[in-house]
């Protein structure tokens, strides 16, 4: 049977620990000062057997109005609220921020018991009921049933036991096939064991051995024992109340508020996107840049209300919000959070999370509006669109995507896989079919403006390309989105550039001109070129004489030894031929072989065979150089 988790709510002194200790047999108040004073001061818990044999956790809370932080912890993760009123005091103050707080975690079945009724008369006993179906009237618990008990006598107990077995008979079922998710409400050591956190598991399951994760620390852990109701276990499954003893970290080191996660299932987050309410209660209006308490699962942090909407909330109303929290914490859409002043401490609001890895922003444009709409209401498919539409040129992958949302890897993939307009690219991230339009035009575009600019070059290379959309687009979309621009015969390869496929270099007449003279003079010098620097000088600057020098290389005419060494393609090609026959004919080529057989001074000499050292066709060895790879047969 799915698990059940009841919570204790009320006043203080109405009677809670000892309705739990009547129900159960367990003394909830475990600390010395609890016993010392007679009062709840931290969580307590137990465990009872229903009428039917059902076994369900109970959480004792403290009423104290000191302790709501504490009462907080223990109230996350509660299915059925036992809303605790003595009859001869009737409601007070912690009843009614009590019953808030599990209305705001939308705690939507309970009963209440109608503590000390054998103290009061029955018309002071009606009056209570009464009072309290008045509290209940406008709620979620209106049909609660109120039950006349006595922890004393026990007048009453069974029809309790008999309204808390109807109460958690028709609960929905939790997320027993999700990723771990307990929130720690309790952290203590035991010997021979180590280290033992408790809380109520929020979705998945915790078997022994299982290796887990603490967030938002970040310390890995693994499982050493599961328990559940004071028994091991081979597994706990969501909605257990549960201890887990771990080992991989030190008591001191693990507080209460902590979550206990699957590994990289969770991220922790300081910005979060919320619908908030005001309480009708809320004695003022809620100002933007509030400063406020936080409770999420068992933890409180200390955040700003950012009414993104504009105008300052009143009591009663509903609007969007960001919180920015001060220290991160665990949350993931659909969380309920409680908000309590900053001072004095009271609950004046709670708060749905829609977002949990939301952009700092001081106002919602109409955009960012149908976004949280989005969030709030759409399918998987459509958020997972929405977070594939905002990657831009880079996407989303569905693992990415699965954490952003709190979701299975397997889920947001097939989430996209449904989606419209979505296209899978090989390295598994989703692109917009917009987007991936706007890619390949991007890419279209800066080779043709390069092609524009530069007309005497064969085209951009494509490293250089690149690196010049690097800013727009992510490495691996470039790669593909420029194989299918190959593929469509929009772009085409000359060597390593990218070009338009008809484009090449284009030569003004006045360059043309230039170029026959500098090929000229090149041919003329024989093996003893003449340097780029004094080629270039007659040229005009207009013609671009540097263009022209690149463009002679570009185009194959000319090899380009150093940045002032240029020499005709045949002129090299016989040079290198020269080379090659040569070493067939001797062991090795000196420097003054080489000079020899160019006629050729060591100005040119060094750099021509450092050259042939680098293209392979000679290895420096010693003084002297020996046949390269490049020189031997086959």
């Amino acid at each position: 049977m799915r698990p059940v988790v009841i919570g204790t709510a009320g006043h203080i002194d109405h009677g809670k620990t000892a309705l739990v200790r009547r129900l159960t047999g367990i003394d909830t108040d475990r600390l010395k000062e609890e016993r010392e004073r007679g009062i709840s001061i931290d969580l307590g818990f137990a465990h009872l057997a229903l009428p039917s044999g059902r076994h369900v956790a109970i959480v004792d809370v403290p009423g104290h109005e000191r302790f709501v932080k504490n009462m907080l912890a223990g109230a996350t993760g509660v299915d059925v609220v036992l809303l605790v009123v003595a009859a001869d005091e009737g409601v007070m103050p912690q009843t009614r921020e009590h019953l808030a707080i599990v209305e705001l975690l939308d705690v939507r079945r309970g009963v209440v018991a109608l503590t000390k009724s054998d103290l009061v008369t029955p018309d002071l006993a009606g009056a209570a009921r009464e009072e309290v179906a008045a509290l209940l009237a406008a709620g979620p618990l209106r049909d609660a049933p109120i039950v006349p008990v006595s922890s004393v006598t026990g007048e009453g107990i069974p029809a309790l036991l008999a309204a808390l077995e109807a109460a958690v008979a028709s609960l929905p079922e939790r997320d027993a096939d999700g990723a771990a998710r307990l929130p720690v409400d309790r952290v203590f050591s035991i010997e021979g064991i180590g280290t033992v956190v408790t809380g109520t598991l929020w979705s998945g399951s915790i078997h022994p051995s299982d290796a887990l994760e603490l967030l938002p620390t970040g310390h890995a852990v693994r499982v050493r024992q599961v328990e559940v109701h004071d028994q091991a276990v081979p597994k706990a499954v969501a909605g257990q109340r549960s201890a887990v003893a771990i080992h991989g970290v030190n008591r001191q080191d693990v507080s209460r508020g902590e979550w206990l996660v699957a590994p990289g299932r969770f991220l922790a987050t300081s910005v979060v996107d919320v619908r908030l309410r005001l309480l009708a209660t809320c004695e003022r209006t809620l100002e933007d840049r509030t400063r406020v308490r936080v409770h999420l699962g068992a933890s409180e942090t200390l955040a700003r209300v950012v009414l993104v909407e504009g105008a300052p909330l009143e009591p009663g109303e509903v609007a969007l919000a960001q919180l920015r929290l001060e220290e991160p914490v665990v949350a993931i859409p659909g969380d309920r959070l409680v908000i309590r002043a900053y001072s004095p401490a009271v609950t004046i609001a709670g708060a749905l999370v829609l977002d949990a890895h939301a952009t700092r922003r001081a106002r919602l444009d109409d955009a960012a509006r149908r976004r949280l709409h989005a969030f709030e209401h759409g399918t998987l498919a459509e958020r997972v669109a929405l977070l594939a539409a905002e990657g831009g040129g880079a996407g989303v992958r569905a693992a990415d995507a699965a954490l952003r949302l709190a979701v299975a890897p397997e889920a947001a993939a097939a989430a996209a896989r449904e989606a419209k307009g979505l296209r899978l690219l090989g390295d598994g991230r989703y692109l917009t079919e917009e987007a991936w339009k706007g890619t390949l035009e991007r890419i279209e575009n800066a080779v043709a403006r390069y092609a524009e600019t530069h007309k005497l070059r064969e085209g951009i290379g494509k490293g250089e390309l690149k690196s010049l959309l690097a800013r727009d687009i992510d490495g691996s979309v470039f790669d593909e989105a420029l194989e299918s621009l190959f593929g469509a015969k929009t772009l085409a390869f000359r060597g390593d550039r990218v070009s338009l496929p008809d484009a090449g270099p284009v030569l003004a007449p006045e360059q043309a001109r230039a170029v026959a003279d500098l090929e000229r003079q090149l041919a003329a010098g024989g093996y003893a070129v003449p340097e780029v620097s004094e080629l270039i000088k007659g040229i005009a600057p207009a013609l671009k004489p540097q263009e022209l020098i690149r463009y002679l290389v570009e185009s194959g005419r000319a090899v380009k030894v150093t940045a002032d060494l240029l020499y005709p393609a045949e002129r090299w090609a016989e040079l290198e031929a020269k080379v090659r026959q040569h070493l067939a004919q001797n062991p090795d080529l000196s420097m003054a072989a080489f000079k020899e057989l160019f006629q050729v001074s060591r100005k040119y000499s060094i750099p021509v065979l450092e050259h042939l050292d680098r293209t392979g066709l000679t290895r420096r060895q010693g003084d002297v150089r020996v046949a390269g790879p490049r020189a031997r047969p086959g």
